[in-house]
This record gives C-alpha cells, sequence and structure tokens, in this order.
C-alpha cells in the first residue's frame, strides 16, 4: 500500500422555511436549471468553465411517465465537450449531508475560508475564495445531493424514506450517474466515485450496483475515499465489540499530544506510529483476552493506554481497559474545563458542567458548518439560483429512520461494504483508490480505515493512503488541503 502520512509541523435555505410541491409528473414542467459561464484559473491553467445547478428527474424502472425523485446537483464542466474527459462523482456522508462540505470546502472552483487553527468561524460575512488547486482543470465535477438532501426529493406517489437506505440510496444516486452518462455521452470517459464519512458505504456499494446490478455494467476507474465509514464494526462502540477500542487508540494519542498531553521527546509522527504499533500488538489481543486476562497484564495495559492517551491510569482502569471517543473527549481536558471535537479534536470548548460522561455537544461542528452552509447560499445565487425552498445541508431525522439491514440478506451484522472494493479490483485490473484522512478525526479515525483496507481482500499496492493534519473534515487544515488536492489531481490525470 502506498502510504504517505503527511505531518506538517507547522504547530499546526436558499429560499423560504417551508418546502414547496414538486408536480408529481413529468408532464407539469421541464427540470430546472440555472447555468453560468465562468472562468477560473487552476494547477496554473486559465479556462474558461460552466457552473451549473439543475435537477434530473428520475423515473420507475417499469414505467418511464411516473417520477420516481428529483435530484438536484452542482456542476462544473469545461466548455469543451470532450467525452474522454474525467469525471467526478461527489458526495457526503451523513446519512443525510448533502454535498456542499466537499463542494465548498475543497473541490469547487470556489470555497469557503475557516481557520486553520481550529479555532471558531465566528459570524459573517464568510471568506468565499478562489480554489486554485481545484481539479477542474483536468477533469468535470459533479456534486450530488441525494433524496432528502439539498433540494432533492421523491416526486409522484413516493415518500424520501423510500431512499434512505444503504442499498435503497446507492441505487437512486447509481441511476443518477447512469442518467447523467447517458444523457452527456460520457460512456467512454474515466469515471470516479469521491465519498467522504457515509460516502465510505455509499460509494462502494455503487460500485456494485454500477457494475453488477440491473442498471447496466459500469466500470468505475477509482474511488476516492475521504475520511471513510466503510466497516462500521469499526467504529460502533458497542458492548462486546473491541474493534473501536484499537481504531481509535492512536487518534487519542495524536489528540493528547495536541492539546500537550503528553510527555515525551517523540515527534508527533513518531508518538502517533507508536501508538499504532500498541493497538494492533498489545491492546487488540488483551482486550479478545476478556475476562481472561491477568490483572498484572490488565495493569500493564492500562498504564500504556493511559500514557498514550493522556488519561489517568484509573480512568482507563474504570473503563475497563475499553475507552469510548466520548469518554475521551470528556475526560481528556476535564480539568481544564474543557471537552474536545468529535469532527476534529483540535478544537476545544466550555460544557455547561465540568461534570458528566459525555460532551453537551461537538464543538467543532459548531466552530464550521454556519461558514459552509452561508457560502453556498451566496455561491449559487452567483449562479443564478432561484430555487424557493430550503436547501437541507442536514438532517439528523434522516439518519435515525435509516435502513441498515436489507443491504444485507440472511443473519444481522454490521455493514461491510469493503469487499465491494476487493471484488472491483480483482474483476478490474485498472481501478485504484485514494484514500484520504485526518489524524484528528474521532468520528471515523485513520486506523480504523487501516484495518479496514488490511481486511477486506483489497490490493494494498493499488491504494494510495495518506494522513494528513486534520480532522474529519481535514481540508480545512490548509495544508492539508493543498496535499490532498496535489495528490487527487494526479490519481485521476
Amino acid at each position: 500500500m502506498k502510504h504517505v502520512t503527511a505531518i506538517i509541523m507547522l504547530i499546526t435555505g436558499l429560499g423560504l422555511a417551508q418546502d414547496q410541491p414538486i408536480p408529481s409528473s413529468k408532464e407539469d414542467r421541464e427540470p430546472v436549471q440555472y447555468s453560468k459561464e465562468m472562468r477560473g484559473t487552476f494547477n496554473g491553467k486559465k479556462m474558461p468553465y460552466l457552473a451549473s445547478h439543475y435537477e434530473t428527474i428520475l423515473y420507475e424502472k417499469n414505467d418511464y411517465e411516473k417520477p420516481l425523485a428529483s435530484i438536484f446537483v452542482t456542476e462544473y464542466r469545461s466548455v469543451k465537450n470532450d467525452p474522454s474527459r474525467p469525471v467526478i462523482f461527489i458526495f457526503n456522508g451523513g446519512p443525510g449531508s448533502a454535498s456542499l462540505w466537499l463542494h465548498m470546502g475543497v473541490m469547487g472552483p470556489k470555497v469557503v475560508k475557516v481557520p486553520s487553527d481550529a479555532t471558531d468561524d465566528g459570524s459573517p460575512p464568510y471568506k468565499l475564495v478562489d480554489n486554485p488547486l481545484s481539479p477542474l482543470d483536468v477533469a468535470d465535477l459533479v456534486c450530488i445531493d441525494p433524496v432528502g438532501t439539498g433540494y432533492s426529493l421523491a416526486m409522484g406517489e413516493h415518500e424520501n424514506k423510500e431512499f434512505w437506505g444503504v442499498k435503497q440510496d446507492a441505487q437512486s444516486v447509481s441511476q443518477f450517474v447512469r442518467r447523467w452518462i447517458q444523457d452527456n455521452n460520457r460512456w467512454n470517459s474515466p469515471k470516479y466515485i469521491l465519498g467522504e464519512s457515509y460516502g465510505g458505504i455509499r460509494g462502494p456499494q455503487m460500485l456494485a450496483e454500477l457494475r453488477n446490478g440491473e442498471l447496466t455494467n459500469i466500470e468505475i476507474n477509482g474511488l476516492i475515499l475521504v475520511s471513510p465509514a466503510t466497516d462500521l464494526q469499526h467504529i460502533r462502540f458497542t458492548p462486546g465489540n473491541n474493534s473501536p477500542y484499537v481504531g481509535y487508540l492512536p487518534t487519542y494519542a495524536a489528540t493528547a499530544y495536541y492539546h500537550g498531553k503528553i510527555r515525551t521527546r517523540q515527534t508527533l509522527l513518531e508518538f502517533y506510529e507508536e501508538a499504532k504499533q500498541f493497538s494492533i500488538n498489545e491492546l487488540g489481543p488483551a482486550l479478545l483476552k476478556g475476562t481472561r486476562i491477568s490483572e498484572r497484564e490488565k495493569d500493564e495495559v492500562a498504564e500504556r493506554i493511559a500514557y498514550f492517551s493522556g488519561l489517568s491510569k484509573q480512568f482507563v482502569l474504570n473503563s475497563n481497559l475499553r475507552v469510548d471517543a466520548s469518554s475521551f473527549r470528556k475526560e481528556l481536558l476535564r480539568d481544564e474545563g474543557f471537552s474536545v471535537g468529535r469532527l476534529d479534536s483540535r478544537y476545544k470548548g466550555h460544557d455547561y458542567m465540568a461534570a458528566g460522561q459525555y460532551p453537551d455537544t461537538d464543538i467543532s461542528s459548531e466552530g464550521f458548518s454556519a461558514a459552509y452552509v452561508s457560502a453556498l447560499h451566496a455561491w449559487l445565487a452567483e449562479i443564478g439560483v432561484d430555487v424557493k425552498r430550503l436547501y437541507r445541508s442536514g438532517d439528523n431525522e434522516l439518519g435515525k429512520n435509516w435502513d441498515w439491514v436489507s443491504t444485507q440478506g440472511g443473519w444481522p451484522r454490521y455493514v461491510n461494504v469493503a469487499p465491494h472494493i476487493g471484488r472491483a479490483m480483482r474483476e478490474n485490473i485498472d481501478f485504484k483508490v485514494y484514500l484520504a484522512c485526518g489524524i484528528y478525526d474521532l468520528a471515523t479515525p485513520c486506523f480504523t480505515a487501516t484495518n479496514t483496507i488490511h481486511e477486506n481482500g483489497i490490493d494494498v499496492d493499488r491504494v494510495k493512503f495518506i494522513e494528513l493534519e486534520g480532522g474529519h473534515m481535514m481540508y480545512n487544515h490548509q495544508p492539508s488541503f493543498d496535499i490532498f488536492l496535489t495528490g487527487l489531481r494526479e490519481f485521476v490525470k
């Protein structure tokens, strides 16, 4: 596996609140579309491009007169209609998140700038700046909002909740991708899928739908994963599941180092790498012993966990060697009156009370979300978008009503779509993966992705894996932003 650990040592809606009804059949109206030709400079190349925000209406499989869903996307393409030009299909995760985070944070021709040093974004106005590293010079970009996010909604007799599930969601987004390819005559274009967070489930599931499903055999050139949740066993803290404790400890170590809770002469990178070795070689086997572990070994392991995590040995023992992420976030800086962020553990903030087991909120999410939402609406207005309906940037209720089961069949188990990646590699000699994550991510830590890659029949020599000094959205950290996009351009061109 091409594994590059890049630690940058710099000390370091639109419209109304009520949804407007969508006509129930294609005869009622034409799909909504807004487009504007613009100019930009990307990787030193000046070029005109077409910025569009538009709707595609999907129809039922067996009745092309009956609308199924309205999918809205933001698209950037070269004004030269090159049928062999690469295209990147982009989405975020949640489930329940629109694509504005990747769109406005790193991929688009304009991006919002939040403080790189993990301080709060404050109040408007926020900085919307040119993005000279956008890969628009080498690929067209299609940012997709799945049903129930952005402006995308079910149509006709259908309801949004019909699309809210691992398989259902991947099928509808795959149906859009196939329509886009057909409508734009891009069958021979190199095709890439970019997913963040839950997008690490949607993306591999789409591989199965596009390559082997009912739609058409469509090969994908590469999968780009940002802070992915691909095998949920590694990130679900449930009784009897020891995997997360192994995968999270290196991020605990990086976080504790960042906040000055570690006494060592090692560099951050050296300390982080040592934590990985301890996790896989000592912590994992110790946890698997359960009650069979001796008191002596338990005491020794607790001391090592305390050393790497910055927590007290007694707290680790009280947690039975199993410190979940929320407890860690609350405990690390409790004596200073702070808890640390989940999406980016560099952030710290005050809770209502220092007492308690868990933080009141994710201070990191509060630190940048408003800037992203404001920037998206300002940018869509510049394109000319005028949709009188709430743009849903995220919907927690959608996630709570998600169908995690129907994709699995047989006995219940954790959702794990990583085997689809391994199969794609075995059946397509050109298929490759670019995986990027942030070492301060306590939602989907880097080492959980490492373990997933090594456990599911994936050819690690075709995986480029970079770890960056940021959080879940590591591109909020400017040096990581630069490294990620430089690598992505090389990956797709």
